[in-house]
């Protein structure tokens, strides 16, 4: 047992619909953040398997991971977990408890999975006991943009009501995702909790179209919108991308680069890692990277929990 705590006892299980209040609470206090029943019951109990996984004190939560089901964008859609709401109270940290709560989920789902998504935070890099030598690493870059344009120039772009995702359902194409994005995922997605606060920005070029699914914040400089996703057109994306940067004025996104410009303010570095629970030669798992696209909505960094 943990020797600071070696008089606690400590049990482990699936959390309940009904631990809401524990998981609220723990939230709170590990992130200063409040989250809301609607987000936590979208979360973790409307996608089975999806679930989180939970170490008590008594009947006190002190740590927890969320473990959201997702298919990979391969031949076979093979499933995954990535890993979400990582969290342990302070007074716990670096004494073992959320590496034994990651061994115990690891064997749970091992046998329904070959690799599992890791988004890093700054408290918990914890790899469910995978050995360094079976993970991929990959940087991301987080920027916000600000044109440079201080003339008022006709739009290139156009937004949609996030409800337009049916007209727009021929366009959802197996593309370079990461993750296997088809209509269902993107109802899933974006329709299913908060829709109000998505809204799909198109770019047409000739008869080829680009979409991309924005977040629209408001702070005390006004509109400010992030890119969740992309749909349509590959070749597109990027000159959508900087159209989209002159008619918006402010605009946050993901990068797979550094960018060295003075408008581009970084914001975060963020960290994705792929786990493999079961040995594959080196070709086979770097196969899981080539040419494959992260986008800010397969975290939960940009839905706004504030407000959830």
């Amino acid at each position: 047992m943990i020797k600071k705590f070696k008089n606690a006892k400590l049990y482990y299980r699936k959390l309940k619909i009904s631990d809401y209040y524990k998981f609220k609470k723990l939230f709170y206090l590990c992130f200063n953040k409040k989250i809301s029943y609607d987000f936590f019951k979208w979360r973790y109990f409307s996608n089975m398997p999806s679930f989180c996984y939970g170490a008590f004190e008594s009947s006190k939560l002190i740590a927890n991971v969320g473990m959201v089901s997702m298919k990979l964008n391969t031949n076979t859609y093979e499933r995954t977990f990535s890993r979400h709401s990582s969290m342990v109270l302070k007074k716990y940290r670096g004494y073992g408890v959320f590496s034994n709560l990651l061994k115990r989920v690891k064997k749970k789902i091992s046998k329904k999975v070959r690799i599992v998504i890791m988004w890093p935070n700054k408290n918990n890099f914890s790899n469910f006991s995978i050995d360094e030598k079976n993970i991929l690493k990959k940087k991301y870059f987080l920027y916000n943009v600000s044109s440079k344009s201080k003339l008022v120039l006709k739009k290139k772009t156009e937004n949609f009501n996030i409800d337009k995702l049916i007209k727009f359902k021929d366009f959802i194409k197996n593309n370079s995702s990461f993750f296997y994005k088809n209509l269902n995922y993107f109802k899933y997605r974006y329709l299913k909790y908060k829709k109000n606060n998505y809204l799909i920005n198109r770019f047409k070029s000739k008869t080829f179209s680009s979409f991309l699914i924005l977040k629209r914040n408001i702070d005390k400089f006004g509109s400010n919108y992030v890119i969740l996703d992309h749909f349509g057109d590959e070749k597109l994306k990027s000159k959508h991308i900087t159209n989209l940067i002159n008619d918006q004025k402010r605009l946050t996104f993901l990068s797979k680069k550094k960018i060295n410009k003075n408008n581009f303010n970084l914001l975060n570095i963020i960290y994705f890692k792929i786990g493999f629970i079961k040995n594959l030669k080196l070709k086979q798992k770097k196969n899981f990277l080539i040419n494959k696209e992260i986008y800010l909505g397969d975290t939960d960094i940009f839905i706004k929990i504030g407000n959830n």
